[in-house]
């Protein structure tokens, strides 16, 4: 019995090695190799065909030929405009508002008078104009020296 235990054990160990290794399956099918499949053909057009020759000069064309010229119309130069005639620059305003600046003793209106930036507070005047009222979004209000009352909106 021990003989027959020990040749079923070899039988079973034979077994798994063959079966673990490949030892005993046939060899795996070769895929044959893929045939290129033919590419299409271009379609190329033929190129066309000029009018005419473009390397071939007037002088060398067969006697009797004869090109219509085109009729070239000069016209007169454009008349020339002196560069200080072109551009008019606008007159600047001479009151324009800046903006703003807050100071401890509250709001104040920078405006620029002729030129010259001036930062005035309610009731200040700078070169004839009084500033009346003076506030972020709606603006300021500056009467000039004849009476008239300019109000100035901010930008935005």
């Amino acid at each position: 019995m021990r003989r027959a235990l020990l040749a079923v054990s070899a039988l079973v160990a034979l077994s798994a090695l063959v079966f673990t290794t490949g030892l005993g399956r046939g060899a795996a099918p070769v895929a044959p190799p893929p045939t290129p499949r033919p590419l299409p053909s271009p379609v190329v057009a033929p190129p066309p065909v000029p009018g005419r020759n473009l390397f071939e000069y007037l002088e060398e064309r067969a006697p009797g030929v004869v090109l219509d010229r085109p009729k070239v119309v000069r016209s007169a130069p454009p008349e020339t405009v002196p560069p200080a005639e072109l551009v008019a620059e606008a007159p600047a305003p001479p009151l324009r508002l800046v903006g703003f600046v807050r100071r401890a003793g509250g709001i104040k209106a920078a405006l620029a008078v002729h030129g010259t930036v001036y930062v005035l507070a309610v009731g200040e005047q700078a070169e004839g104009y009084l500033l009346l009222e003076a506030d972020e979004d709606l603006g300021v209000r500056v009467r000039a020296e004849d009476g008239a009352v300019v109000t100035l909106l901010p930008s935005s």
